[in-house]
This record gives structure tokens, C-alpha cells and sequence, in this order.
């Protein structure tokens, strides 16, 4: 099969590929491990050098990856070539690589400029003042006996002696807006946009308890004595002692899911007992009670985390999804929504109007309104 898939993708560079090669490619493209791909990504790339060759529309999206380091932990060490690979899949998946010189074209260069998220949140202190934060914040913070250091896009909660009573604060994050904090127990939690946590100022009793929406990922300070519990939405809980894990809860949704990284947590809902998950595990909980994912796609999860979308095998309203929150815009359909399966990764600090672009070369018809994507047939 390389030979073969070496083959088309000759032909999609020189521009001799027929529609039953377009077919023929996305069929292997599909079936092919990651492996491949970046085998056949690193012949053609190489091959390629000092070529002419007709660029597609999304190639500054690619050179925009391919001149940035990788962010991501060096869970693959091939993350070049992958992410070369991937781009091109996006680029071509409706069955294009070279484009056509006449088709119809929305105009993006029309786009109100829309810039991708950053470090902003606010805080919610226990007397209902509200602060606003964002990375070039630097200061220091009173709430009752607790200490709150804020440098750059994230807090710290210094321990305080005060075990009289603990006071509450409430760090959201908007649409567009990400934010770390360092709870008063060394547990470390990055939220993504539009979410939010709950927590005390200092931990008493027998348990460590903090409420969650949206999505946030925690490692968890270890502390046998003083379990850690996460309660999202108010529908789910998760128990922890000591460990890494991801919690996906945006209510659009329609699913909660648990992705455990390092340790062991369990899971539970009102109308479910609690599921014990191991390291690369994933409970996700829904109307159907809760399943568990034995070989979840950990770099898919963690992508946000590490600067990242990863749309492998996402439907378009998941895609859509996430631009939503990212880039604080809405977005509406108008007729059917479009049946697309995505794969790929596409670095989150690109503008709207670079994202927007690669998914119009996958054959998305698009249109903005104000803040408004509307997709249509």
C-alpha cells in the first residue's frame, strides 16, 4: 500500500490526479496508520524541495505550522512530519489538493479579523467582587487569610493557617480565554474556554472538594488522608487521591467525559455507580449511563492543553464546537449540516480566517455574519 499511496499522492502534486485517484487516495488516507503517512509525508516533502508545484490555498497554514516548534510534550518524537501529514489531509479530505482555479469561493479576506484565545478570566471572590485577570497581570491578592499571587495567566494560593473557615472563590474563563491555577494544596488545574471551578481558599475537613464545568485538566496534589473530589455540572463526580486526568463537560456536548492520564479515579453519576478507571482510560457518562473507553486517544484529549485542536475523526459540529469557544464567535446553520468526518491537528494561535480557510478547501460553504459563522449547503 505505500507504493500505491506514494503513487497518488505524485499525482496529486503534479497535478495528473483523476477524480477515481482523489477516491482512491481519501480511501487509503483513511485506512492508513500514522506510520505510513509520515513515511509517504517525508518521501514527497523531500522530493518536493526545489520544486515547482501548484500551492494549494491553505499552504501558508502549513508552512505556519511546519516553521513553529511543537508545543506538545514529546509524546512523538515524528510530530513534524505528523502534523505535516495532517494538513494535508484537512486540505484535501473533499477530494482536492490542487484546487481548481475557478470554483466558488467565500470571501475570507472579508473576515473581521478574529484573534485566537489567550490568558483571560475572571475571579469571584467570596464577598462577590470580581476581578479581571490576563497575562500581563502581576500582583498580589487578599482574600480573608488566604494569600492569591497572580504572575502572568495564572493564580497561586499560598497555604494559610487560617482553619477557622474557609471562604470560596470562582476562577470562569470566558469564550477565547484560558487560565491556570495553584490551588492552596499544590493541586495545579488549567482550564480551557468558557469553563469554570469553585474552590475553597484553604481545604478543611476530610475531604478536598471543588466544582467544575466545561473542561479542565488537574494534577492532583497526593494526600491519602484528604481525598480530592471534583463535582461537574453538579451530574457527575470524580474521586481522586493523587493523579493526572482530563474532565470534558461542555453542556452542548450532551456528555461528560473523565480521561485518566496517571493514577486511578473513579467516576459516578446520581443514576450510575462509580467506575474505576486506569492510566489511558476514559468514562464518558450520558443519558445511556456511563462507558468506558479502554484505549482513549490521550493526544486528542490533551491537544488544548498544549496549544493544539486535534479534530481525529470529529464531525462538524464538534469542529464548529470548538472554534465557537475558542474564537468567541457563534455559529448557525442554515439547511442540513454537512456530513464530514476531520482528521488532523491545527495549532490554535492561527487567526479565524486561517481556520476558516482550510475548512472551505474541504468543500464547507461558509459566511460570516458580525461574529456569526453560518454554514450552509
Amino acid at each position: 500500500m505505500n507504493k500505491e499511496l506514494t503513487e497518488l499522492f505524485n499525482r496529486y502534486f503534479d497535478g495528473t490526479a483523476t477524480e477515481a485517484d482523489r477516491r482512491k487516495l481519501m480511501e487509503l488516507v483513511m485506512e492508513s496508520d500514522d506510520v505510513l503517512l509520515e513515511s509517504v509525508m517525508r518521501q514527497q516533502w523531500e522530493a518536493l524541495q526545489g520544486a515547482t508545484v501548484q500551492a494549494p490555498s491553505g499552504d501558508h497554514v502549513l508552512a505556519a505550522i511546519l516553521n513553529k516548534p511543537a508545543r506538545m510534550r514529546p509524546v512523538r518524537q515524528r510530530w513534524y512530519w505528523a502534523a505535516a501529514a495532517a494538513v494535508l489531509l484537512l486540505v484535501s479530505i473533499g477530494g482536492y489538493f490542487q484546487l481548481k482555479h475557478q470554483k466558488e469561493i467565500t470571501d475570507v479576506a472579508k473576515i473581521e479579523k478574529v484573534t485566537p484565545g489567550y490568558e483571560r478570566a475572571t475571579l469571584t471572590l467570596d464577598d462577590g467582587s470580581v476581578v479581571q485577570l490576563d497575562s500581563a497581570g502581576n500582583r498580589t491578592l487578599q482574600q480573608g487569610g488566604a494569600s492569591i499571587q497572580q504572575q502572568g495567566g495564572q493564580l497561586v494560593y499560598a497555604a494559610t493557617s487560617d482553619k477557622d473557615a474557609a471562604t470560596y472563590n470562582t476562577l470562569r474563563t470566558p469564550r477565547g480565554g484560558q487560565f491556570k491555577v495553584t490551588l492552596p494544596d499544590g493541586t495545579t488545574v488549567w482550564l480551557n474556554a468558557a469553563s469554570s471551578i469553585r474552590y475553597p481558599t484553604t481545604f478543611l475537613g476530610q475531604e478536598r472538594r471543588v466544582e467544575v464545568s466545561g473542561e479542565a485538566y488537574f494534577e492532583v496534589a497526593k494526600n491519602e488522608k484528604m481525598p480530592f473530589k471534583v463535582s461537574v455540572n453538579g451530574k457527575a463526580e470524580v474521586k481522586v487521591l493523587g493523579t493526572h486526568f482530563n474532565v470534558d463537560a461542555y453542556p452542548e456536548e450532551g456528555i461528560i467525559k473523565t480521561t485518566l492520564l496517571e493514577g486511578a479515579v473513579s467516576m459516578s453519576t446520581p443514576a450510575n455507580p462509580s467506575v474505576l478507571l486506569k492510566p489511558g482510560q476514559q468514562a464518558a457518562a450520558g443519558q445511556a449511563g456511563i462507558k468506558v473507553v479502554n484505549d482513549a486517544n490521550i493526544d486528542q484529549v490533551m491537544a488544548w492543553r498544549y496549544g493544539l485542536f486535534n479534530f481525529d475523526r470529529s464531525n462538524l459540529p464538534s469542529v464548529m464546537n470548538e472554534l465557537s469557544r475558542w474564537y468567541d464567535v457563534d455559529v448557525r446553520y442554515e439547511g442540513q449540516i454537512p456530513s464530514r468526518t476531520f482528521r488532523g491537528k491545527i495549532n490554535r494561535d492561527l487567526s479565524l480566517a486561517q481556520v476558516l480557510e482550510v475548512l472551505q478547501d474541504v468543500n464547507i460553504k461558509f459566511r460570516m455574519e458580525g461574529k456569526t459563522i453560518v454554514v450552509y449547503n
